[in-house]
């Protein structure tokens, strides 16, 4: 672990026009610490979402579609995601733990970039990690009642959190009152299979030997919060230079390799789970985890 960085997890992924993640061996490369390929699962229906949430994000707010202040059902939520800005951002989603004091949250993520000091007060329940401007994602996240807050945690060129500029959306999940209309229910994605599960274990990711465009669900086996930022690479990197490369934007330094952020899981608490649409170019890519350890 690179606690300083916030750093967990390090993986390379190498994606052919097939779709393959797979070296000349038959097996994922990868970074240190150790990660393993995923069993072979039998492909399986997407959950149904309930609803539909289109968000685009610049500098430093959200524009969410239908409007959230009209009611947002809980269950499973399309989110399609778009940068429209001129920064790299993210939507994560945080649902408050029943019981928490708002002003004790406030206080607990006040000035705090790494949102390390605000974990205990909420489970996180996905959504996206990072893109760049002008590019879009697609996820599936389970809003249960409650309070949840919709944040972009990546920082911006002085290391400040753009939650800590504005960038943080309340929603109140609820189930309709009795004889509401409700709004329509999301018609993408129609009868989709997911193709395998990406798993953000104690030991690293496990992903599926073959990473084709579709469906992917993700799940937290470890007793730690995870996510899996998905960066791709301007040049061929081996293992060595890759452990190196993922301290530079954990720490808001410049890398030394081009890297663009496409996408990947949000944040997930221990337990949770969510879905990822891949749709990735031939390429390299590096997976990593910028979630501050616990304490940190």
């Amino acid at each position: 672990r690179v606690t300083s960085a916030g750093l967990v997890l390090a993986l390379i992924l190498s994606v052919t026009g097939c779709g393959s993640s797979d070296t000349e061996d038959g097996s994922p490369t990868e970074a240190a610490p150790t990660t393993s390929t995923a069993p072979a699962v039998a492909a399986t229906p997407l959950p149904e979402p309930v609803q539909e949430l289109e968000i685009d994000s610049t500098e430093y707010t959200f524009e969410i579609t239908p409007d959230p202040a009209a009611g947002v059902k809980p269950g499973w939520t399309l989110l399609k995601f778009r940068n429209v800005g001129g920064e790299p951002h993210q939507v994560m989603f945080a649902r408050i733990k029943d019981g928490v004091d708002l002003a004790d949250l406030a206080a607990a993520g006040a000035g705090d970039s790494s949102g390390a000091g605000a974990i205990e007060f909420v489970d996180m329940i996905g959504g996206v990690s990072y893109i760049g401007p002008n590019q879009d994602t697609t996820a599936l996240v389970n809003l249960t009642e409650g309070v949840v807050m919709a944040m972009c945690y990546v920082p911006d060129s002085k290391g400040v959190a753009h939650a800590l500029m504005g960038m943080t959306s309340m929603l109140t999940v609820s189930a309709p009152a009795e004889g509401a209309e409700e709004s329509p229910t999301a018609t993408e994605p129609d009868a989709e299979q997911v193709l395998g599960t990406i798993e953000l274990a104690e030991d690293g990711y496990r992903v599926p030997a073959d990473v084709r465009t579709g469906w992917y669900h993700v799940k937290n086996t470890d007793s730690i919060l995870h996510e899996m930022a998905l960066l791709r690479l301007g040049s061929p990197t081996d293992d060595d230079e890759a452990e190196f490369l993922v301290a530079d934007p954990a720490t808001n330094e410049t890398p030394s390799v081009e890297l663009e952020a496409v996408g990947g899981m949000g944040a997930v608490s221990p337990g949770f789970d969510g879905y990822l649409y891949l749709d990735l170019d031939p390429g390299d890519y590096l997976a990593v985890d910028f979630m501050p350890d616990p304490g940190d």
